[in-house]
């Protein structure tokens, strides 16, 4: 048997209301009325968004989440939205895993839960041992607040799991409900563009040893030194406050090749040789940087331009949404999957099918 873990199946979940590029430019247009206008249509307009999962929908977004209020309800009042709707997405997306993977619930031994939507303790993961049914000795790990590369170092922690232990059954649940965080009033571009893009959504893997989807192999992470300012996730009184600078792609487009080719140099691999991208949609420019950065043939890029038109990003989980993409495709040969975050970080996972 090959030693090395495996992602034996994928599972994800949206909720069943959504909001189209439409609603989310009318509910901006409501909400942020100090703003010009024409130059925020234009932003919805070039987003790459046209449809996203949201948890409230249209008419619960005004009426719970911004209640007619300047700067909309109080960040704990957004929280106490989070659990029973988060809670019952994830355990969608597990069920659909341990289908994709062909195991039941009470195989797992680890569960690892990531989240930086929600803060609540006993969190995600009482509630999935409680839904599923899953030992009440399972072993736990939550990470929390990582933002959008987070489903990569869930997935670096399941593989360290199993490296330590063949027999053991990961279960990696991301939920995120970015909606509740929507920031009225006066706000800045930035902060107007992850309104524009962000969405709810869950998705989760089931880690093992034996055949699977793909096999997981080396990972790597990159903190992009002196841009720690350009992408940002604060708390702020009135739900979180995201900060995605519009120099971030350009980041990523000079420094992404030196990063990863001598990574991939020492597995064997030239950027050529990989076969299919998983790279978390974290915007359309984001992606045209990792392209243009890497030199990659634009239908490479397919999966993630996708999920980002019709789901939005979802944060943490939406790399397994691509993935689950990628790994339907009828081309062979290895898999990276790159996703960043605040910081600038940069997390990276090498798969083989």
């Amino acid at each position: 048997m090959n030693p090395d873990p495996s992602i034996l199946g994928l599972g994800t979940a949206a909720p069943d209301d959504s909001v189209t590029r439409d609603d989310s430019l009318a509910l901006a247009m409501d909400h942020s009325r100090s703003l010009d206008p024409e130059r925020l249509e234009q932003l919805y307009r070039e987003s790459g968004v046209s449809e996203r999962g949201c948890s409230l929908g249209g008419p619960g977004m005004r009426t719970e989440l911004l209640a007619g209020l300047p700067l909309g309800t109080t960040t704990s009042q957004r929280l106490a939205l989070f659990m029973p709707r988060a809670a019952a997405l994830a355990e969608r997306a597990a069920r659909a895993a341990f289908a994709d993977a062909g195991r039941e619930p009470a195989s797992v031994t680890h569960l690892v839960t990531v989240s930086c939507t929600g803060a609540e303790s006993p969190g995600i993961d009482h509630q999935l041992v409680d839904r599923l049914g899953l030992s009440p000795d399972v072993s736990r790990t939550h990470v929390g607040f990582m933002g959008c590369h987070a489903a990569v170092n869930a997935l670096a922690v399941a593989n360290a799991f199993v490296r330590a232990d063949p027999d053991a059954v990961v279960l990696v649940a991301c939920v995120e409900l970015c909606s509740l965080h929507f920031q009225a009033g006066e706000t800045s571009w930035d902060q107007q563009v992850a309104n524009a893009i962000f969405a709810d959504g869950a998705a989760c893997a089931v880690v093992g040893g034996g055949p699977g989807r793909c096999r997981i192999g080396a990972l790597a992470s990159r903190i992009f030194p002196g841009t720690a300012a350009l992408m940002r996730w604060d708390i702020g009184d009135h739900g979180f406050r995201m900060t995605l600078s519009p120099r971030v792609p350009g980041v990523i487009k000079r420094g992404i090749t030196d990063w990863l080719g001598p990574w991939l140099d020492a597995e064997g691999l030239t950027i050529d040789e990989v076969s299919g991208w998983a790279v978390h949609p974290g915007g359309r420019d984001i992606l045209e940087g990792v392209r243009r950065g890497l030199q990659l043939d634009p239908a490479l890029m397919a999966p993630s331009i996708e999920v980002l038109d019709r789901r939005g990003n979802m944060s943490s989980g939406t790399i397994l949404w691509v993935l689950d993409r990628v790994l339907r495709e009828p081309a062979g040969g290895p898999v990276l999957g790159l996703s960043f975050g605040p910081g600038l970080t940069g997390e990276a996972i090498l798969l083989r099918r």
